[in-house]
């Protein structure tokens, strides 16, 4: 078997358990998009945010999701920015639209 065709059956075994995963993740993201406007302290909420974006971005990619690896990277930069920034700084309309952008991709993917 060639390495190309050994890559793509591994691929094809992963991409499932990735739709899953990425299903429970879209499901708790919007959990915290919701509140994320009104949430009194939103530190660990942009803690979510930023580790469910950096677990998509690379393997997102790899599995054949360009758009949804990009657009995780920008959501997970916005929130890192936000977290380092501290001082109670809050996401602005620019940066919620930035994560609305991936949560709409991956229901996208997801409900195709």
């Amino acid at each position: 078997m060639q390495n190309a065709e050994i890559i793509a059956r591994k691929i094809a075994e992963i991409r499932p358990r990735f739709l899953l995963e990425l299903s429970q993740r879209l499901d708790r993201l919007e959990e915290i998009r919701d509140v994320l406007e009104t949430a009194p302290d939103i530190v660990p909420l942009l803690g979510e945010i930023e580790l469910g974006a950096h677990k998509t971005v690379g393997l997102a990619t790899t599995l054949g999701f360009p758009d949804l690896g990009n657009l995780a990277h920008d959501a997970e930069m916005v929130v890192r920015r936000i977290a380092k920034a501290g001082n109670g700084t809050r996401p602005n309309a620019q940066d919620l639209e930035r994560i609305d952008l991936m949560l709409g991709e991956m229901a996208l993917i997801l409900h195709s």
